[in-house]
């Protein structure tokens, strides 16, 4: 799926951002006077963060950032001379490997039974979900024919992220094929599928994300239903139980924050900010969302620093890390809240 067609409302200026990223950087991070955001939720871009030599570590696109048990930063990129880089959290290189990952989407650490640190590594050209020790080891891998039997044609399926439930359940999203959700048991073995394109309110239009949601004192699944603009809470079982309209974005991937808050990643040049109440607060990199008579007004960025977030992950000191797509082959962003 060509994702360049459905970015026109995405910001244009990025050619002066990393103008001015890549003279900040000859010197080392530096703090940056520009400020996004709104209210008790604005952030400042520390200029030069995790700029690295193109030469011998390229990126591609950057498509999924978190951390690990280090405390280190983990990028993953879909350039295959070294599709994950690790990052100490000032910026600094630290490591980079792997070459397996042509279309590397998605990332995320768990802790196995044994309390052994996993990635689980999603590809949505080779449609793979790959478990890897910190080593680099295959534990496991899902090829596509798993769900041969869901899928008359398989190349209608283009898995782009999974959630992984504390019992070991997950479930993969199909947001560049045909928009459905499939659980799998702790054994890997096919349960069940929802979603799926249609006009009715359990239907997907390119499900981009899923996420573990427990803030509510629930397993529920939150998914990133780009191409219709929602936020949209599933059960484990695939039941809809609630959905949240954030109008003029395009959210691709969420992480959790302090006080039940989230970050969701827009493609169209923002970061949204939503409280516990699944209310918009803050639009890093756009104007302040306006509620009218409780339906949030359509979202519009403003900035000259995000160009295609697709991935956001949040720290304990509550800075946000950026990777993007289709962003001139940029490194990821780092911004540092603004302390009132």
């Amino acid at each position: 799926m060509n994702r360049r067609t459905i970015l026109t409302g995405a910001a244009s200026a990025i050619a002066a951002g990393v103008a001015t990223r890549l003279s900040a950087a000859a010197g080392g991070p530096t703090a940056s006077p520009d400020v996004l955001g709104q209210g008790a939720f604005r952030y400042r871009q520390v200029h030069g963060w995790g700029w690295l030599d193109r030469a011998t570590t390229p990126v591609e696109d950057c498509h999924a950032i978190t951390e690990n048990r280090e405390g280190q930063i983990v990028l993953l990129t879909n350039d295959k001379r070294n599709n994950i880089i690790t990052y100490k959290k000032d910026g600094s290189f630290v490591a980079k490997r792997e070459d397996r990952f042509p279309a590397a989407h998605a990332l995320e650490f768990r802790q196995d039974g044994r309390g052994d640190e996993l990635l689980w590594v999603t590809d949505h050209q080779l449609s793979v979900i790959s478990l890897l020790t910190p080593d680099g080891r295959e534990v496991k891998r899902l090829n596509p024919d798993a769900l041969s039997a869901k899928y008359p044609d398989i190349t209608k399926y283009h898995a782009t992220n999974v959630a992984v439930m504390k019992a070991g359940d997950f479930y993969i999203s199909d947001g560049y094929g045909s928009h459905f959700i499939h659980h799998f048991d702790p054994d890997w073995t096919y349960i069940q599928t929802f979603g799926g394109a249609g006009t009715a309110p359990e239907n997907l239009k390119q499900p981009h994300a899923i996420w573990l949601d427990t803030r509510r004192g629930t397993e529920d699944l939150l998914v990133c239903d780009r191409a219709n603009a929602l936020l949209k809470w599933f059960s484990p079982k695939g039941e809809l139980l609630r959905t949240v309209a954030v109008p003029g974005s395009q959210p691709s991937n969420i992480a959790p924050m302090a006080d039940n808050h989230i970050a969701i990643a827009s493609l169209n040049a923002m970061i949204l900010i939503l409280d516990g109440q699944d209310k918009v607060v803050s639009v890093v990199g756009g104007e302040a969302p306006v509620y009218e008579n409780g339906a949030l007004k359509p979202l519009v960025p403003f900035n000259a620093t995000l160009n295609h977030p697709h991935d956001v992950y949040v720290d304990k000191g509550g800075s946000l890390y950026v990777a993007q797509w289709n962003s001139n082959r940029s490194y990821p962003l780092k911004f540092d809240r603004v302390k009132a």
